[in-house]
């Protein structure tokens, strides 16, 4: 059954200036350290990130309710799609994420279910 649906659309040049203005701040507020080094090491790292952010946010949308950025990490499986990954686990939620960007803008839509619930 669904729990929440959310999505989220980032500016990347916006996105960009944030990251300008406050730096390592806040990326260390925002994203884990694998996280960073994970954009560091792809092209356009900037998109790499603004993706994660969005998703991040879409998560929080679809919970409706916030949590700590870092709470909150996008890995990549083996076959390179993208997994929320939960550190204080919320058992009963499955998610679903895709991520999308190309040039200024990048799009991120999570879909949490209810394990608990069945379908009536």
């Amino acid at each position: 059954m669904i729990y929440g649906i959310g999505v989220d659309i980032v500016h990347i040049p916006k996105f960009n200036k944030a990251v300008e203005k406050w730096g390592d701040r806040f990326k260390e507020r925002v994203f884990t350290k694998s996280e960073l080094e994970y954009c560091k090491n792809k092209g356009f790292s900037e998109q790499h990130l603004a993706v994660r952010f969005a998703a991040k946010e879409a998560l929080f949308k679809a919970l409706g309710k916030g949590m700590n950025f870092t709470d909150i990490e996008i890995i990549n499986n083996e076959a390179g799609k993208p997994e929320l990954n939960f550190k204080s686990p919320i058992s009963n939620l499955k998610s679903h994420i895709t991520l999308s960007h190309d040039k200024d803008y990048c799009i991120a839509q999570v879909v949490l279910e209810d394990r608990n619930q069945t379908p009536r």
